[in-house]
């Protein structure tokens, strides 16, 4: 699982002069977009990894790599892009070889991009250099990975503003240009059989096209194929497929028969089709799962990793949520009843028990997720409410502003800190690591944050921390790593989120430090405390 860009070339077609105009574009994007890559620095003594602006590097060949982006300050795979053609050439080479969408020879496609952005910022960046790539060679390079239309408007944008001629949108996102480099396939079969495998589109998107491209037989046919392949109409594959059906040929009466009726369909059983239609949520009022939209995915915002996770998870307990359509209950019972007119029991009373049982899904579900739901519904053009990662490292006190309960994650941190230093008062250790020179506590810092941490940073924080003189902020540090380190919670998520925040966001660190100066705050959580204990 993962978050990618991928671009394939055919180098057997394409020069040295060719490529080098490309590279040369390429270098422009790569100056004006923030990507970063880590480099080994020295800061008081000590060589660290750093996170720092991306640039062009001589290692016997010219090349440039990243792996992220100074915006985001995050992180992904490592993508790179070598000067000479040659690096990408092979031995074992054909003739007259035209058009990538036609080179039926593996062996011949060199992957020149095929790594993880996880979704990070720096996704449409490289996105733009890759479109850049396939649009100055159309025949020989193609875009590919985790990206929809927008996205690549959005890339294309980014690019535009840097370069002196457009690039084009890629081939895998625009039906029309796809089709006409296959403009030797005439029949339906080969042309839908194109799109499914070439086309980047959401899958509705697809099944929209095929519906309204190609002739009814031709539809027809391709959705009972598809329908075929699974066993149960309430396997989350073939539910979705109903749910494209009913939100697009708006029919449900024809897409019992195809399932259940047409000797070229899989013949689902009536029982099983009957929980099946409850389940594509046709009969639910919209206002029912409205507040799902929260979840959905957005067209052009590249999907992390987690959301990749978290929409598996909605399909297999929630793919009803892709519903446009709504039927009332009595009329599809009637309808499933004309299709069934020998199922024993009563269908109005199936399709209610399983509506019923969907319901109190959605309400526990709506429980465990409402504080996601309430950052979403009190965010604005012009504060934004983000979950504690983004929150944290992003906080600015003006546009990005932090909940109440975040603010109260700020004031636990201080505390912990105030509670550790008057433990440790007369601590050897303590004393060495807090009262030597505050060269010496800037070294500790770098060691404990690189040895025993192994935090990767930005040059800016870097140098910041190199030329303050602001001892309070340097030991609220300290002790933060002190802390994690003596409670063995250095590998928990939360814990390295807040650390890296800590560290790139001195907006934040001053806000904790201002709580730990502030009496009422502490003598606020010393009491809590003593209550819960």
């Amino acid at each position: 699982m993962g978050t990618y860009i991928g671009l394939s070339l055919l180098p057997k077609g394409v020069s040295q002069l060719q490529w080098g105009k490309v590279y040369e574009e390429s270098l422009e994007l790569l100056n004006a977009f923030p990507f970063a890559d880590i480099i080994e620095k020295d800061y008081f003594g000590l060589t660290i990894p750093v996170f720092v602006q991306a640039k062009e590097k001589v290692k016997q060949k010219k090349f440039w790599q990243f792996c992220g982006d100074l915006n985001s300050k995050k992180y992904g795979e490592t993508f790179k892009l070598y000067k000479d053609i040659s690096v990408y050439k092979k031995s074992v080479e054909s003739d007259e070889r035209k058009d990538i969408l036609l080179e039926n020879q593996a062996q011949h496609i060199v992957n020149i991009f095929d790594s993880k952005t996880q979704g990070h910022e720096y996704h449409l960046y490289i996105l733009a250099i890759a479109m850049l790539i396939e649009s100055r060679l159309p025949k020989y390079a193609l875009v590919s990975g985790n990206i929809d239309y927008k996205q690549c408007v959005k890339a294309k944008e980014l690019a535009d503003m840097h370069l002196s001629t457009p690039i084009d949108l890629p081939v895998r996102v625009n039906a029309e240009r796809l089709f006409s480099r296959f403009s030797h396939i005439n029949n339906d079969v080969d042309k839908i059989e194109i799109l499914e495998r070439w086309l980047i589109a959401d899958q509705e998107k697809k099944f929209e096209m095929i519906f309204n491209l190609f002739s009814r037989e031709s539809f027809v046919q391709w959705y009972l194929r598809n329908l075929r392949s699974y066993s149960s109409p309430v396997q989350v594959g073939s539910l979705k497929l109903m749910i494209y059906y009913l939100n697009i040929v708006k029919d449900i009466k024809s897409l019992i028969y195809l399932a259940c009726k047409h000797e070229d369909g899989p013949k689902f059983h009536s029982l099983e089709m009957i929980k099946a239609i409850a389940r594509t949520w046709i009969c639910l009022p919209q206002e029912h799962f409205s507040f799902m939209k929260a979840f959905n995915k957005v067209e052009g915002h590249p999907e992390i990793v987690e959301r990749q996770f978290g929409m598996m998870v909605m399909d297999l307990k929630f793919s009803g949520r892709e519903i446009k359509t709504h039927i009332l209950l009595d009329e599809v019972a009637a309808n499933l009843e004309n299709h069934f007119p020998d199922f024993e029991g009563s269908i109005e009373q199936t399709l209610i028990n399983e509506i019923s049982l969907i319901e109190g899904e959605l309400q526990t579900f709506r429980e465990q997720a409402k504080t996601s739901l309430e950052l979403s519904d009190v965010s604005t053009e012009d504060k934004m409410y983000f979950a504690d990662e983004e929150a944290f490292l992003y906080f600015n006190g003006d546009s990005v502003v932090l909940t109440e309960e975040q603010e109260l994650h700020l004031k636990s941190i201080a505390y912990s800190i105030k509670v550790f230093l008057e433990q440790n008062e007369y601590s050897t250790m303590l004393n060495q690591f807090l009262f030597g020179s505050m060269l010496d506590m800037k070294k500790v810092l770098a060691g404990l944050a690189n040895e025993k941490f192994h935090m990767i940073l930005t040059e800016h924080t870097w140098n910041w921390i190199q030329a303050t003189d602001n001892v309070e902020l340097i030991k609220i540090l300290l002790l933060k790593l002190l802390i994690d380190e003596l409670m063995a919670n250095k590998n928990e998520k939360n814990k390295m989120d807040m650390r890296k925040a800590m560290f790139e966001n001195r907006i934040l660190l001053e806000r904790i430090n201002g709580y730990l100066k502030d009496e009422q705050t502490m003598e606020m959580l010393n009491r809590w405390s003593t209550h819960q204990k």
